[in-house]
């Protein structure tokens, strides 16, 4: 379910992003070589999950502030996102952002298993749409599900004209 969750969100959430940025979405459609940043950068953008919560398992140090064991810390991945000591413009989207260490989908031991096969659908997805739907636009302004953890939407309607 997990990954399910964060692939339909990352698709939801990107097509949203790039039909609010036309012109990145025009740059996708002209050159179909920018799919894997693109991918990336729309995990980045809008990231399906903002809110990863661990429990310190010893004492140790993050950022210069104690944590002590059992203190459970949160990272707001949505805010890691737009770090602006880590990206440049990070309020835009730019299908060809490189470097783009995003957070989206986790780091470390809790990286997402099903990440390469998110990035898979995602990027068929785009293709996709791109062949299909490369004039499509939104036909209704879409609702968000009322998730603080997962970010994503209850529907996404487009149209063609």
């Amino acid at each position: 379910m997990a990954g399910h969750e964060a692939t339909v969100n990352v698709i939801g959430n990107g097509v949203l992003a790039l039909l609010r940025h036309p012109g990145q979405w025009r740059r996708l459609v002209a050159d179909p070589g920018l799919d894997a940043t693109a991918v990336e950068e729309l995990i980045r953008y809008d990231p399906p999950l903002q809110l990863f919560e661990r429990t310190a398992v010893a004492d140790t140090v993050v950022a210069g502030h104690p944590v002590p064991a059992g203190t459970k810390i949160a990272a707001l991945l949505g805010a890691a996102a737009r770090d602006p000591a880590v990206f440049a413009r990070p309020d835009d989207l730019d299908v060809a952002r490189r470097p783009n260490p995003h957070l989206g989908f986790g780091a470390g031991v809790h990286y997402c298993l099903g990440a390469p096969l998110a990035r898979v659908e995602v990027a068929a997805t785009l293709d996709a749409l791109r062949r299909a739907l490369p004039g499509m636009r939104l036909a209704a302004e879409p609702p968000r599900r009322p998730d603080f953890v997962m970010r994503g939407l209850r529907e996404l309607r487009l149209s063609t004209c």
